[in-house]
């Protein structure tokens, strides 16, 4: 039978905490996503050059081509970095590497999870009921340079 896992009031603070760092973090980049998005559009449906470099006029060069927040991000975390390979630690771990003790990771969003929270009613029934929420979670990945190569059995024992 698998346990329901409840984190603790700590827990759910420092994960709110994170996820407004990183809204705060990505809250610039939107409009950004928003112009580089049209110029495509605009470019696809077959807009004249001049067209297209006044809807980027407003984008700096280095986040041209971005599409997604994570997109800008990346551009962020390779400046702040000067790497430019990023991969999550199951990413890593399948190339056969694995991070480093205590190496901390840069926080992206995920894919859309669905969530069941708690309305705080109850049904007919006298059963909590339960609303479904489709929201974007933190990711973390990690650089080139917070990983080393996995060691065979080979190897550790000699």
């Amino acid at each position: 039978m698998k346990k329901h896992y409840q984190p603790t009031e700590a827990q759910i603070a420092a994960a709110k905490e994170k996820r407004a760092a990183l809204c705060r973090a990505t809250a610039p980049f939107k409009r950004i996503v928003e112009m580089n998005r049209e110029a495509a559009f605009a470019s696809q449906a077959g807009a004249d050059p001049a067209k297209i470099a006044e809807i980027l006029a407003g984008v700096p060069a280095k986040f041209r081509d971005c599409y997604t927040l994570n997109a800008c991000l990346e551009v962020i975390y390779r400046e702040q970095t000067g790497q430019s390979e990023f991969h999550t630690f199951n990413d890593w771990k399948a190339k056969g590497f694995i991070v480093r003790k205590g190496e901390k990771g840069f926080m992206l969003w995920s894919t859309p999870k669905t969530f069941a929270i708690d309305t705080k009613m109850v049904d007919e029934k006298g059963e909590p009921v339960k609303e479904s929420v489709e929201r974007f979670a933190l990711a973390y990945v990690f650089h080139a340079g917070q990983v080393r190569p996995i060691e065979s059995p080979a190897e550790m024992v000699g």
